[in-house]
């Protein structure tokens, strides 16, 4: 075994003990192998060591198979567990679409069985030498290699953060949520590399097209987000438009085939309905944004709507009043309390935001501040 490599653990989850065999056998030299003849073995053998630096799992094995294992790594409670390399073996047998689902579910790679050595050794050496930039990197900087972005948890934190200036200052903020069309279709018909150019594409326009105070992250193998600071719901999507149209002119070509990159895209803005919204519930609104324009046939934006129900919030004290009769009186310059006053603004407030949204005329920001007042 090498003597800069003890630290790194290889796991081999196969119900063939040729396959895994023939795996240790030409990783030995390099890392401590270890094997797995099922699913619950691996799992069991991941959940005690931390040293794994790689997995290698077949699909069809008994009790639990590749692709229940996979599950379980891919939503762990250990953030470390959650984003370690697992690489399927595959046989003859799998399709596309198979290999579809696997790397939609989170798959880092394939190989093909039977393997060769310079395949197994390459693919160990490569994931397990990324898996430890990565690593490195983000407890430095906490931002994604590969991109230069934001990783999630980072974002997460950022989000929190500019969630909580916009309601405290009254500001806007919107959030986006961008998926690339048919990412795991290219990945698998022409490679790694491939899907990495479109990536660091992407980024670019991204950054591009964003403002120096917009917090951009990326969320997932092909997902990305974005924080758009006092940014209306109108504001966002002219900003987030001028972004994938951008994206929609990439045409890359790879042999005889063209690929066009499209991105799915969710936006949400905080809400005068919603003032209370935690950044993960927001952050939810933009996904649930993003699937509907994915569910369109892809290239689409879609703005998240909220629904017509919302929590009752705590009565206040309410005057009656006669619109009407309370504009006679400040003509006439008569006295009007600071009740009456209210009560006629909480009246009209359904007339003010629909005036706002249609005629656009740039309130949003003043009616959030009135509805504050109004409701403390």
């Amino acid at each position: 075994m090498s003597e800069n490599n003890n630290h790194n653990q290889v796991l081999v989850v196969d119900d063939s003990r040729v396959i895994r065999r023939a795996a240790v056998k030409i990783l030995q030299k390099e890392y401590e192998v270890l094997e797995a003849e099922d699913g619950e073995d691996a799992w069991d053998e991941l959940q005690q060591n931390s040293s794994i630096s790689v997995v290698f799992s077949d699909l069809g094995m008994p009790n639990m198979d590749g692709f229940e294992l996979l599950e379980k790594i891919r939503n762990a409670d250990d953030p470390a567990l959650s984003k370690l390399p697992v690489i399927i073996i595959t046989g003859a047998e799998e399709s596309d679409g198979t290999k579809e689902e696997v790397l939609e579910m989170g798959a880092t790679d394939f190989i093909s069985k039977p393997f060769d050595s310079i395949s197994l050794k390459s693919r160990a050496a490569a994931h397990i030498n990324y898996r430890n930039e990565v690593q490195s990197l983000e407890k430095r900087v906490s931002v994604d290699k590969l991109t230069g972005l934001l990783t999630e948890d980072t974002f997460r934190q950022q989000g929190d953060q500019a969630l909580a200036y916009a309601k405290r200052h009254c500001t806007e903020i919107s959030l986006v949520r961008f998926d690339i069309d048919h990412f795991a279709e290219v990945f698998i018909k022409h490679g790694k590399d491939v899907a990495e150019q479109i990536l660091s594409k992407i980024t670019s326009i991204i950054n591009e097209g964003k403002r120096t105070e917009d917090i951009a992250a990326r969320l997932g193998v092909s997902k990305f987000g974005l924080i758009l600071h006092s940014s209306d719901p109108q504001g966002a999507e002219v900003a987030i438009s001028r972004i994938c149209q951008r994206v929609s002119r990439l045409k890359l070509k790879m042999g005889n085939d063209v690929f066009n990159v499209l991105l799915s895209t969710g936006i949400t803005t905080l809400s005068l309905e919603e003032v209370d919204i935690e950044f993960d519930a927001f952050l939810a609104h933009a996904e649930k944004a993003q699937k509907s324009a994915a569910g369109k046939g892809g290239g689409k934006i879609v703005r998240y709507q909220i629904g017509a129900q919302k929590t009752a919030s705590t009565p206040q004290a309410h005057v009656e009043v006669n619109i009407d009769e309370l504009v006679d009186k400040l003509g006439k310059n008569d006295e009007v309390s600071s009740e009456q006053l209210a009560s006629a603004m909480r009246k009209i407030m359904p007339l003010i935001e629909r005036s706002d949204s249609q005629l656009k005329l740039g309130l949003s920001k003043v009616i959030m501040h009135i509805k504050k007042r109004l409701n403390p």
